[in-house]
């Protein structure tokens, strides 16, 4: 790495110089006498360069040609793999009736062929690369890794990216038989209480009470041969709002959580409640199975489908949230309290697939976020659009 860079300097300076001297003009029209005094100088430069960085070049150039000697040795291995993979997927069709066993046979020797060819062709490659960088130092840059960054958009696999990912410019090895995928999850809407003495709104703006959730979630297709149920399972975290309504405030009094009139007129009187939970779903609908020689897949895009289940986590913390104005100056304050809510969270929730990767979401709170001496306990109740992407 460090001769990389002492050569990556050298060869900036000498760029630069060569820029300078073709910015340094002294007439709109150059001779051609000046031109070739200029090439020849630049060229003697180079001459120069080299031969007082004979080792430096060498090694440098050495330790690229073990790289690709490297990279050469591991591109057999992975083709080995990939062979490997797709005679054992081809060998999982004798027990049906797709193919015949003459059929699987001559798939597998097309295969052996089509590997052969393709690590023929790539050592070509490399073989070429190390001459090539024997002579110049040059290197190829087709032989390293690429970087893909995406938010929900599709990688050369049919995989969603999600942040940023890797491609290490291997053959691809297919699973035969994929059951379980990973989603990010993400949904948000209106969120309100449910309690002995109150009914949802009445202590609670419903358009101002809202809900956010954010997870990551696995889903395993649950019977060997149909996609019709899926074992949904994953991490999320979720906050939910509550919108204070009438100018009031919830404090503790005396051991007792209740709501006071606020002397000030409150632009904003908010109670966060935050849970990391473990959501649950069993998920079913429609499905269609796609098989091909190299793979099986059981589609289950653009149908009707339904999650039912429920979550249970902890209460990572209680917030409320004032914004008021105290003699014309506006005024923030946070306060942590719990408001004698439970720390274990548990629930009930379910989604409806409306189209693409768009749901209807509704999650109810089996625990208490607070209590109060008017409301007794208070229940979250959500209702929103979810995204599985």
């Amino acid at each position: 790495m460090k001769s990389i860079i002492k050569i990556a300097l050298a060869a900036t300076v000498i760029i630069f110089a060569q820029n300078v001297h073709a910015q340094d003009t002294e007439s709109p029209v150059e001779t051609e006498s000046k031109r070739e005094k200029k090439q020849r100088e630049i060229k003697e430069k180079l001459v120069d360069f080299e031969d007082k960085n004979k080792d430096l070049i060498s090694g440098f150039r050495q330790e690229q040609v073990e790289v690709l000697k490297e990279r050469r040795e591991q591109v057999i291995e992975d083709w080995k793999q990939v062979l490997k993979s797709r005679i054992e997927s081809l060998n999982k069709f004798k027990n049906e009736d797709t193919y015949s066993l003459d059929e699987i046979e001559q798939r597998k020797k097309e295969a052996a062929e089509e590997v052969a060819l393709n690590i023929e062709n790539e050592l070509a490659i490399i073989d070429n690369q190390i001459e090539l960088v024997k002579r110049t130092g040059h290197i190829n840059p087709s032989k390293g890794n690429n970087i893909e960054i995406g938010l929900g958009s599709m990688d050369q696999d049919g995989n969603r990216v999600i942040g940023i990912a890797v491609n290490r410019n291997k053959p691809s090895t297919m699973n035969y038989d994929r059951r379980t995928y990973g989603e990010t999850v993400f949904a948000m809407g209106l969120n309100n209480a449910i309690s002995d003495n109150a009914d949802i709104g009445d202590d609670f703006s419903i358009g101002k009470s809202t809900f956010v959730e954010l997870g990551y979630a696995w889903k395993t297709r649950v019977f060997k041969n149909s996609g019709a149920l899926q074992f949904k399972y994953g991490l999320s975290l979720q906050s939910n709002f509550l919108s204070i309504k009438d100018n009031r405030t919830l404090e503790s009094v005396d051991g007792e959580n209740t709501f006071q009139e606020f002397p000030f007129d409150l632009k904003k009187a908010k109670i966060r409640v935050t849970n990391l939970v473990v959501p649950l779903h069993f998920e079913f609908g429609g499905w269609k199975k796609e098989q091909k020689e190299d793979y099986v897949r059981y589609r289950t895009g653009g149908k009707f489908r339904m999650g039912i289940g429920g979550y249970a986590g902890v209460r990572l913390g209680t917030q409320q949230k004032l914004k008021y104005k105290e003699n014309g100056d506006r005024v923030k304050t946070k306060s942590r309290q719990d408001y004698d809510g439970d720390n274990l969270v548990y629930g009930l929730s379910s989604y409806i697939r409306v189209t693409g990767d768009l749901s209807l979401y509704a999650k109810y709170d089996l625990s208490s976020a607070f209590k109060t001496v008017e409301l007794g306990e208070v229940n979250n109740v959500s209702l929103g659009l979810r995204l599985d992407l």
